[in-house]
């Protein structure tokens, strides 16, 4: 993969996260600030019948790890791929465990399940890629120079 098309999906990836994160922390903040409401049986399903703790949950598990992931991306790191990928399985797990808790389906489930699988794809590339450049660094660095 060229420097130019990694880049590019840095980019892209780091939007997603980006993207993921910052509908997260709306999340949060409602939740914290009990702006969101599930309805009082749904309410009574959660640990300890507690938006807040809800609300936490959602800031450690999705909303921190994606916002890692997009900064990661941004900053070019080496281990950007592995953040990625932890960020998009921390969602999948988020989505299970919150469907097991309110046993309700919203149009969210599947739309953020498709989002981690994006983010799970795009970590998926980003890994690989970050892969092949330090093949192809090693080899460079294992070719004998020649000096005149």
């Amino acid at each position: 993969m060229s420097g130019r098309v990694r880049r590019w999906l840095q980019i892209g990836t780091a939007a997603l996260a980006g993207i993921i994160a910052l509908s997260a922390y709306a999340g949060v903040v409602g939740l914290i600030g009990e702006a969101i409401s599930f309805g009082e049986t749904i309410n009574a399903r959660l640990p300890f019948h507690s938006l807040f703790l809800a609300g936490m949950a959602l800031l450690l598990v999705v909303a921190a790890p994606m916002t890692a992931a997009a900064v990661a991306c941004i900053r070019d790191l080496r281990y950007a791929g592995e953040l990625v990928i932890g960020a998009g399985l921390l969602l999948v797990v988020w989505i299970a465990v919150e469907l097991a808790f309110i046993k309700s389906y919203s149009w969210f489930h599947p739309t953020y399940l498709g989002l981690a699988i994006l983010v799970l794809i795009s970590g998926w590339l980003l890994e690989r890629a970050g892969r092949a450049d330090s093949q192809s660094t090693a080899s460079q660095q294992a070719e004998p120079q020649l000096r005149p």
